[in-house]
This record gives C-alpha cells, structure tokens and sequence, in this order.
C-alpha cells in the first residue's frame, strides 16, 4: 500500500482555557483601569462580547499547533510543522500492532481523536470545532478505522488481529449517572424559577445548563443507538 499524508491543525485544550482566562481578565482590568465607566447597559454589553471575541481569537492562536500525520506499512507517523508555544513535544512513530483502539469523540467545543495502545499509552489529537478549519482531520478520522486495520495485516501472520473502535466517555456507566443527577438538579433549578420568578437562578444560566444536558443527552443516545 502507498503511504497516505494529512495535514492536521491541533488544538491544546489547557493552553486554551488558561490562554482565554488571562487574556480577558487583563482586558477587563485595562478597560476598568483606564477607560471612563461605560453607564449605557447595552455598549457594556457590546464592549464585553467584543472582549470576549479577541480573548477567544487570541487564545485559539496561541493554543494552535500543525502536524503531518502519515500512515505507512510500518506505522502511524506524527510530525510536527508548527509546536505548540513553549512545548518541548517530540515527533512520533508508532508501530500498526502497538494500537490496541480507536475512538473518535465529541464535545461542544472540541472533538478528540485518540489512539489506545497495547502498551496502556495513548495519542490523542483536538481540535476546536466550531470555527472553520481547512485541513485533512476529518479525513483521517474517517480513513483510520479502515487503512489501519489493513496495514496491520500485511504485517501480521495472525489475520485476526484487529485495531478496534473503543468506547468513548459518553458509554460509561459513571458519565450516564452524572448526566442524570444533572438533570435532576436542572429540572430542580426550573420549577424553582417558574414558581419563584425572584430566584436567585437566571434564564440565561438555566439555558446554558439545559442546552449542555441536551447535547450530552443527545451523544449518550446516538452512541446506544450505534451499539444496538
């Protein structure tokens, strides 16, 4: 078999998070610091979001790497194009018989690739998925379950050896009981407003949390339906 290329953008999720955390809170202390108390609600609103969107744009930057990922009759290869800022990362070759599983895995704001390997490692990429990306990442999450596994048999004489799918977060007992508390506890929080218009809960907040239950409720039923 010819060896396959995919170009791939990589997300760190802590750089992210810490990244995006810094950088609007020091906006806020600037503006706070040296600009005129803004009275009028609605510029507030706009100056925040406007905070808010340069934090998350420069977080993404700083947060970004490149990889070329190549697949060949020896193994699955990483390299990097562009490091992570101050990452000390090390390219990566792995053998096809060294993979035990695959899983590919959703989340609201990144998806995750990750291999499992016979030696209790893993590799895992992500990535952010709701800005615009032009690489090859869902090419080779769609490739991988099928090149892998043929790879592996022209390197192996037991032609029963097989790179599986394994289970994401979502098909574990443990996560299935913490979405059920959360929903207990969402469904709580509603009645209260309803009945309590006073609470100390606001219809902003309760949509955020229904709309997390919703979409993590929705990937525990897609992945009891792929089972059955």
């Amino acid at each position: 078999m010819n060896d396959k290329e995919y170009r791939i953008v990589i997300h760190s999720i802590s750089r992210f998070f810490i990244a995006m955390v810094v950088i609007l809170l020091s906006c806020v202390n600037l503006i706070d610091r040296f600009t005129p108390r803004i009275q009028n609600e609605f510029i507030a609103v706009l100056q925040f979001a406007a905070i808010l969107f340069i934090s998350f744009y420069l977080a993404q930057l700083i947060c970004k790497a490149k990889a070329k990922v190549i697949f060949s009759k020896e193994g699955f290869s990483h390299i990097w194009e562009r490091k992570f800022l101050f990452s000390l990362e090390k390219n990566l070759n792995i053998a096809w018989e060294k993979i035990d599983s695959y899983v590919f895995q959703e989340d609201r704001t990144f998806d995750s690739f990750i291999i499992n390997l016979t030696t209790k490692q893993r590799y895992k990429i992500n990535r952010l998925n709701f800005i615009p990306i032009n690489d090859d990442f869902v090419s080779l999450v769609n490739d991988f379950p099928k090149l892998s596994n043929e790879y592996l048999k022209g390197r192996m004489s037991d032609h029963n050896s097989k790179i599986k799918e394994g289970e994401t977060i979502y098909q574990g007992k443990a996560f299935r009981w913490i979405l059920y508390f959360m929903t207990i506890g969402f469904l709580v929080l509603l009645i209260t407003k309803v009945l309590n218009p006073d609470s100390s809960s606001s219809w902003p907040t309760l949509g955020v949390i229904g709309s997390g239950i919703l979409f993590y409720g929705s990937m525990v039923l897609r992945r009891k339906r792929n089972n059955n």
